[in-house]
């Protein structure tokens, strides 16, 4: 992931996006309880919680901090420290040049708003039975899950073996990661950073190639630590606790690495997950959300729905319109869950976009990202037409 593209999907994000998102939800709460000595209760309660908000925003900033502080990022390609495997290689060497840099997180300031995914779907322990993941004895805490985007494409999968005991040492947590496309929790780049006189510091990643493929190690002793890695399947990652050792993670990593996952297993949303459906049968989803294109003259081509079982409620998780006006085509999508590439072509609410600023958007691009505090992200992609015809349709969301 380039800098600028990093940097913009955090520094995009408004704190009052935060703020009010948060607001938006306490709110409907209240609303929905009744009796005056409840709401009462309810609202201390939310007001004593009031440290929570600060720290969010405080961990979006330390984020932003911890980018701002590398003097660049470089790809793979061009780093000029990439170690070569060999079967003697100790599990510490795939960690040899990693720097200290306190323990990574997957902490999104994106995914403080909502979720970069709209659809969890728990796995079950039959997978380690079948041998498509390892069984870990003594680590008996599971948590396995596979998420997928509104329109049922898979976003990632995930495996966690805990272990917690009486005293620290016992402590673990492995975890594996699988997407087929970057992720914000898995980057394929070197950080290479220097001190106020411009002299390299050590790097926090460790690049190693092994069978033709580059694997990034990050992380120290008493540190989390990661192993990532890509092919044209998808992108992977392993990471062990701050008090898992270098050896328990690289064998991790080594099962994984012997026993790849196939994503092509997971890449349907099972059939009895989503509803597949149409605005004609669901005019209630999304309302307030999809403009009137009716009173602009647009004929509508399609109108799809997705809904999906979110929170144990049936709710819709995705919707796309295409509608027609003479030569101009327009598409409007709205997703419930957003990743960091949506949140960098974010352009901000209806009311904060203005002419300018879309004409702006779209001379680099055919699209743009709106968000809704519902929350959720609209998508305007102009397929054939102008700017003009665009900020037509956002004023009718203002």
């Amino acid at each position: 992931m380039k800098t600028e593209r990093l940097t913009d999907a955090l520094n995009g994000i408004s704190s009052d996006y935060i703020l009010d998102a948060e607001i938006f939800t306490k709110s409907k709460d209240l609303e929905d309880i009744s009796d005056a000595a409840d709401r009462s209760a309810v609202s201390r309660r939310l007001k004593n919680m009031t440290f929570f908000r600060y720290t969010a925003v405080a961990a979006c900033l330390c984020l932003i901090a911890v980018i701002a502080t590398a003097a660049l990022w470089i790809s793979r390609k061009s780093s000029p420290s990439v170690q070569q495997w060999t079967s003697s290689m100790t599990a510490k060497e795939y960690f040899s040049n990693s720097g200290k840099k306190g323990q990574p997180s997957d902490l999104s300031a994106a995914s403080i708003i909502m979720p970069p995914f709209a659809i969890l779907l728990p796995l079950d322990g039959s997978l380690e039975n079948t041998g498509v993941i390892p069984s870990i004895a003594d680590h008996p805490e599971r948590d396995f899950a596979v998420m997928y985007n509104g329109d049922g494409s898979l976003y990632k999968v995930s495996f966690r073996w805990g272990r917690r005991g009486e005293g620290i040492e016992e402590y673990s947590d492995l975890i594996f990661r699988a997407a087929p496309k970057e992720i914000h929790e898995i980057s394929d780049t070197v950080t290479v950073r220097t001190d106020p006189a411009g002299n390299e510091l050590p790097p926090y990643v460790t690049a190693t190639e092994r069978d033709g493929i580059t694997i990034f190690a990050e992380g120290a002793e008493n540190e989390n630590k990661t192993l990532t890695w890509h092919t044209d399947e998808g992108w992977f990652r392993v990471q062990g606790s701050f008090m898992d050792s270098y050896e328990d993670v690289v064998a991790f990593f080594d099962w994984f690495w012997e026993h790849p996952i196939n994503l092509s297993d997971y890449a349907v949303i099972p059939a009895d997950s989503m509803i597949r459906s149409t605005r004609a049968d669901h005019p209630d989803a999304f309302s307030g959300l999809i403009p009137d294109l009716a009173s602009l003259g647009y004929t509508t081509v399609s109108e799809n729905v997705n809904l999906a079982t979110v929170n144990g409620r049936m709710q819709p998780v995705w919707f796309e319109g295409i509608y027609s006006r003479g030569e101009t085509r327009i598409r409007w999508t709205i997703n419930t869950g957003a990743d960091a590439d949506a949140w960098a072509e974010n352009i901000g609410r209806p009311s904060e976009i203005t002419e300018e600023k879309l004409t702006r958007a779209l001379s680099a691009g055919d699209h743009v990202n709106i968000f809704f505090d519902m929350p959720c992200m609209a998508t305007l992609t102009v397929e054939s037409g102008s700017a003009a015809d665009a900020m037509e349709i956002v004023r009718l969301m203002q």
